[in-house]
């Protein structure tokens, strides 16, 4: 019988490691026992949902429980009052954790990222990212953090990899205490659908430079690039993707669809995001954001599907999808393009299709070869390429299941047919 992915789960197969067991934060089932009985001992607990992002921190301050969730915070004195209020407005999936949580004692927290190409290749730590910027480790003793934080990481990857073969990438997260004491909060699987497991195959390629969503990165980024997208892990068709823009007056602005709302400081644009980004319950990830070439003002870039037979992976189609006036995103596109015609009525400097023809090819067959040594039976991949106006080609994203209706507007309708026949051929 196959392991859970759940919280709970995830957490009983850990503590059968002893190197792991006085590192792991107890965790237990959500009951009103089990929350009266934590709350008793460490006055903060956080609750979590079994599967995905989310929770709900409650404490027991000044006779009075403090709810808070993200973007609101909750005070009911009574504790039974306390459990209705969180049963019935709080409580969305069937089986939550609790796990307790002492705020004051836990200024560092990390996520550690484990990758590794295949089910039979060594796990490597592939980045250390800061949850916050409260509190940073000193520095004497943040290289001997790091070391122990990567020998743990190991250990749990290991472990969780022989349960789940299928997936090659996992981020844990790790809290250090005031005392030094390392604790394992949770491993978080990304399997090959996540956009985060996807960029650490990439990694070093011609893609954005990348990094999960938290307080740390989202303020780094804005500040070192300007601007910046936000995009679901697990998400298609540009839904939940925002840009966040510094501007020249120092002010902030977050662009979703065609809409644009403005903040006077980083602090509030934070919040404004956090409010309306995770009301979709996902996790996300922070990303550079390309200046893409345009044609009268709208942003473009090409489709370009890979499909692998015979010899191995080849490029079997490009278009180009001209943004809507407004939007951020070219899922929503108001015409398709040839890259011939693209190139000659754009921003682009370089007139010369057939150098961007040969530079997109490469591009992509190196990336899809990289993506098919997962081991997961890929056939054909669908990639986002974005174009500057100086000519640089950069890899947005790709796409296992990508959308080949658009390919019925191309004007050599035999690509299409050519895709159709190459994708219907028998495994």
């Amino acid at each position: 019988m196959g392991v859970s992915r759940g919280r709970l789960s995830q957490y009983k197969l850990l503590q059968k490691e002893k190197r792991l067991q006085k590192h792991l934060v107890k965790t237990v089932l959500f009951s009103r026992q089990e929350l009266f009985s934590l709350l008793d001992q460490y006055n903060t607990v956080v609750v979590k949902p079994s599967y995905g992002p989310g929770n709900l921190i409650i404490s027991f301050v000044n006779n009075k429980y403090q709810i808070k969730s993200t973007n609101k915070i909750i005070t009911i004195t009574n504790k039974e009052d306390m459990f209705e209020y969180i049963n019935q407005y709080e409580i969305k999936q069937k089986y939550y954790i609790i796990q307790p949580l002492q705020p004051a004692r836990t200024p560092y927290q990390f996520f550690v990222t484990v990758h590794r190409k295949n089910s039979t290749s060594n796990w490597c730590v592939t980045s250390i990212t800061k949850c916050s910027d409260s509190k940073i480790l000193i520095t004497n003793t943040q290289q001997y953090f790091f070391e122990k934080y990567k020998g743990l990481s190991y250990i749990v990857a290991n472990k969780l990899g022989k349960s789940f073969p299928t997936c090659n990438t996992i981020v844990v997260e790790f809290i250090t205490d005031d005392k030094k004491n390392i604790g394992i909060c949770e491993a978080i699987l990304h399997f090959s659908i996540s956009k985060w497991d996807q960029y650490q195959s990439l990694r070093g390629s011609l893609i954005p430079k990348t990094d999960l969503l938290t307080s740390s990165t989202f303020r780094g980024y804005v500040k070192r690039y300007n601007e910046v997208i936000i995009k679901p892990c697990n998400g298609q068709h540009g839904l939940g993707v925002v840009q966040i823009k510094r501007t020249q007056h120092q002010s902030y602005e977050i662009h979703s669809g065609i809409s644009t709302i403005t903040k006077p400081n980083i602090d509030e644009i934070y919040k404004y995001a956090m409010d309306t980004i995770y009301t979709s319950n996902k996790d996300y990830i922070i990303q550079e954001k390309v200046q893409l070439a345009t044609i009268d003002e709208c942003s473009l870039d090409v489709r370009v599907i890979t499909q692998k037979y015979e010899s191995g992976w080849n490029v079997t189609g490009k278009i180009v999808k001209l943004a809507g006036k407004g939007f951020i995103v070219t899922n929503a596109a108001q015409k398709l393009l040839t890259l011939e015609d693209a190139i000659q009525d754009s921003t682009i400097l370089s007139k010369n299709s057939e150098a961007f023809h040969k530079k997109i090819d490469e591009v992509c067959l190196s990336a899809a070869n990289q993506l098919d040594k997962k081991n997961i039976g890929l056939k054909i991949i669908g990639f986002d390429v974005g174009i500057t106006d100086e000519g640089d080609i950069w890899i947005i994203e790709g796409n296992y299941v990508p959308d080949l209706t658009m390919f019925k507007e191309h004007k050599d309708q035999n690509v299409y047919m050519n895709i159709l026949k190459i994708n219907n051929r028998k495994k």
